[in-house]
């Protein structure tokens, strides 16, 4: 909206191998996952819409669910819809609620602008969004308690880690204050899933949703949302008829005819990731080098708080006057070197660029990265 545009240059024009720091936003299919997706549309080709092909797609459908649930510890996988990305579950989840003038929404100022637009959405109808800022796991549980005492709110919607600067909200402490006040909780888990540990048996919330195409290494264009059955029995408005006899009863969220083979790439991305852990530690060994190398150059910032950090994610804040979208534009088209930059939001700890990476990712090309953005940074 009005900010200036910088262009980025073609591969082949400028360097001849990107050096792909911008995990957190999108990253690269994994093989077995694009495997998945061909073997299994190979396949339903034979059946079709069939009876036969019906049962097929329902036991791929059933398969598919156990294999997510693996990752997530989720103790019952039918309580899994797959969604096409994180911001389609959490539309459909808002919008399985009856919002009317003077509800209230408890959030964040870290949500992801395809979240916040849908606050905006909602605030035109006459629901009150009230933003916390994160400042530190206590203040940020501080905020919300009071928020919550002096106010009544319909839901609490927050990311289970920033896409901002990647600080881990203390989503424990915050389910025991949407339970203690009566509140809907939804969880965005975009940057959660795949990246950090995650125990969903352990944890009360309503929807719990998360995209399969960032950490998770799956296809574009999938997701997936995890609705309490609590949330199931009455409590949706969607006016999606269910077909007796089908089950399970979180289909209602499942709308339209449904893509099966990204829906197999994304559960194979999942067993991959619960068969070889999220690695954990050659993320932090990565993150404390980056954070050496950048965080100790004059003027540089490093920006995160007192709580616990996501490992793939470190975010810098350079010198005063530094036109940080320029310098990334730059980076890209001189060096080849991908890196996220942010400008406006939240206005407290912007601008910052935020550089991310996978535990998949080639030693050497991360430090030729990380070195690379360190001499950008001058």
């Amino acid at each position: 909206m009005g900010e200036e545009r910088y262009p980025i240059a073609k591969i082949s024009e400028h360097w001849p191998v990107m050096i792909y720091l911008n995990y957190a936003a999108l990253s690269p299919t994994r093989p077995e996952a694009e495997q998945a997706v061909t073997n299994t549309l190979a396949e339903f080709k034979h059946y079709l819409y069939s009876d036969a092909g019906i049962q097929w797609y329902l036991g791929k459908v059933l398969e598919c669910r156990q294999q997510v649930s693996k990752l997530l510890n989720v103790t019952d996988p039918s309580t899994i819809a797959f969604v096409s990305n994180a911001s389609t579950a959490h539309y459909i989840a808002t919008r399985s609620l009856q919002w009317n003038p003077g509800d209230a929404i408890l959030t964040s100022t870290h949500e992801n602008p395809s979240i916040t637009r849908q606050f905006k959405a909602l605030a035109h109808r006459g629901v009150r969004i009230q933003e916390v800022n994160p400042s530190s796991p206590d203040e940020l549980l501080c905020s919300m308690s009071q928020a919550l005492d002096q106010h009544p709110f319909k839901a609490i919607i927050l990311s289970h880690v920033s896409h901002v600067d990647g600080r881990i909200f203390p989503i424990q402490a915050i389910s025991s204050l949407a339970r203690k006040h009566g509140v809907r909780l939804f969880i965005d888990g975009a940057q959660a899933v795949g990246h950090i540990p995650i125990d969903l048996s352990q944890l009360e919330y309503d929807v719990y949703f998360f995209t399969g195409h960032k950490w998770c290494a799956g296809p574009l264009g999938t997701g997936a949302m995890i609705v309490n059955p609590r949330f199931l029995q009455g409590h949706s408005t969607l006016p999606v008829q269910v077909n007796v006899g089908e089950t399970p009863q979180v289909n209602q969220f499942e709308i339209g005819t449904q893509n099966i083979g990204l829906i197999a790439g994304l559960a194979k991305a999942c067993d991959s990731k619960y068969q070889e852990g999220v690695g954990t530690e050659r993320l932090k060994k990565f993150r404390q080098q980056a954070k050496d190398l950048l965080g100790k150059r004059p003027g540089n910032k490093v920006i995160e708080w007192s709580g616990p950090q996501a490992p793939g994610i470190l975010t810098i804040q350079g010198q005063p006057g530094l036109d940080h979208q320029r310098l990334v534009a730059q980076l890209a088209a001189k060096a080849g070197i991908i890196v996220k930059p942010f400008v406006g939001y939240p206005p407290d700890i912007m601008p910052a660029i935020r550089l991310s990476w996978a535990a998949m990712m080639n030693a050497q090309d991360f430090h030729r990265g990380i070195e690379g953005f360190a001499k950008s940074l001058g």
